[in-house]
C-alpha cells in the first residue's frame, strides 16, 4: 500500500495538507474522503485500509482550519472556500485517469458532499454521505442563535467552543478515549463556519430536487449530534424528483457510523453501492 502525502495550495493560498493511498493492485475507483467538523483525516487510516484492500486508491486532505492545514482553527470565510479545496483536491489528485471517481464527506464533510454534488458535480461518478449535518440533532435555542448572529456580523472569525458531546460519537469506548487524546482534534467554531454550515444545510435539503449524481446516504437513527431526521426530510424530496438515492438508516447507531461495532456491515454497504455505480 503505497502513501504520498504533501501540502497543496488552496486557490486563496492556504495550505491543504493532502495523501493519496494507492493499491499494489489493479485500481477499480478512486474516493475522495472529506473528514467531519473538528477532526482530520487521519482519523479515517483503519478505515482507508479497507478500501484500499478492495483496489479502491483514496485521497484525503485535512479541511483548513483543521488537521495540518492552515488556516484559524474551525473557521471558513464561506462555504465556498471548502467547495473550492474540495475541486483543488480532486484537480490535484484525481484527473490522471478514467477510473470512477466518488466522493464520500462524513459529518459536515457529508453537507459538502452534496453541495458539491449540486453545484459542481462534472468530475465524479457519485456521491456518499454519512451522517451529514444537514440540521444540528438538537438546534440551539432562539436566544443562542441571536447572540451568535451578532457575533457573524461584528466577528466572525471568533473562535469559541463549539461544546461537541463526543459521548456520542460511537459505543465503541476505545473511539472516544483516541479522540480525547488525539492532539490533531479541536472544538472550535466561529461564526462563519457555523453559520456558513447551518445555511447550506438547509440549503441541499431544498434543493436536493437538481442533483444529477446517485447518492448513497446513511446515517444512524441514533444520532445524537447531526439531524437523522433531516437526512429523512432530504431522502423524501429526492424521491419526490427521482433523483437516484439510496437511504440505509443504521438503527440505533451514534454519529460515526464507521466507528461503530457494525462497520463491517456498512463497510459492504458502501463496496456493493460502489460496485454497482462504477458500471453504469
Amino acid at each position: 500500500m503505497e502513501n504520498k502525502e504533501r501540502f497543496i495550495r488552496a486557490v486563496d493560498g492556504n495550505k491543504l495538507y493532502v495523501r493519496t493511498w494507492k493499491s499494489t493492485g489493479t485500481t477499480t475507483a478512486h474516493l475522495f474522503l472529506i473528514h467531519g467538523f473538528s477532526e482530520h483525516s487521519g482519523r479515517y487510516e483503519a478505515w482507508i485500509k479497507r478500501f484500499i484492500e478492495n483496489n479502491i486508491t483514496v485521497s484525503t486532505m485535512d479541511l483548513r482550519g483543521h488537521g495540518r492545514s492552515s488556516g484559524r482553527r474551525g473557521h471558513t470565510p464561506t462555504f465556498n472556500h471548502l467547495l473550492d479545496d474540495i475541486e483543488t483536491l480532486i484537480k490535484h489528485e484525481g484527473l490522471e485517469n478514467d477510473i470512477p471517481r466518488f466522493l464520500y464527506g462524513q459529518s459536515l464533510g457529508g453537507s459538502l458532499v452534496l453541495n458539491y454534488g449540486l453545484r459542481r458535480s462534472a468530475r465524479v461518478r457519485g456521491i456518499i454521505a454519512t451522517s451529514p449535518w444537514l440540521r444540528l440533532s438538537t438546534e440551539p435555542g432562539a436566544i443562542k442563535l441571536f447572540f451568535a448572529r451578532g457575533l457573524k456580523i461584528i466577528a466572525p472569525t471568533l473562535i469559541r467552543n463549539s461544546k461537541l458531546d463526543i459521548n456520542y460519537l460511537s459505543h465503541d469506548r476505545g473511539i472516544i478515549e483516541q479522540y480525547e487524546s488525539d492532539p490533531l482534534i479541536h472544538r472550535q467554531i466561529t461564526p462563519s463556519l457555523f453559520f456558513s454550515a447551518r445555511k447550506e444545510g438547509k440549503r441541499v435539503i431544498k434543493e436536493i430536487d437538481q442533483m444529477n449524481l446517485p447518492v448513497l446516504l446513511m446515517h444512524g437513527t441514533g444520532d445524537k449530534i447531526t439531524s437523522f431526521k433531516a437526512s429523512e426530510e432530504l431522502v423524501k424530496n429526492a424521491g419526490k424528483a427521482g433523483v437516484d438515492i439510496r437511504f440505509v438508516p443504521w438503527d440505533g447507531l451514534y454519529h460515526e457510523i464507521h466507528h461503530e461495532f457494525q462497520k463491517d456491515e456498512v463497510f459492504e454497504a458502501i463496496i456493493d453501492w460502489m460496485h454497482e455505480k462504477s458500471k453504469q
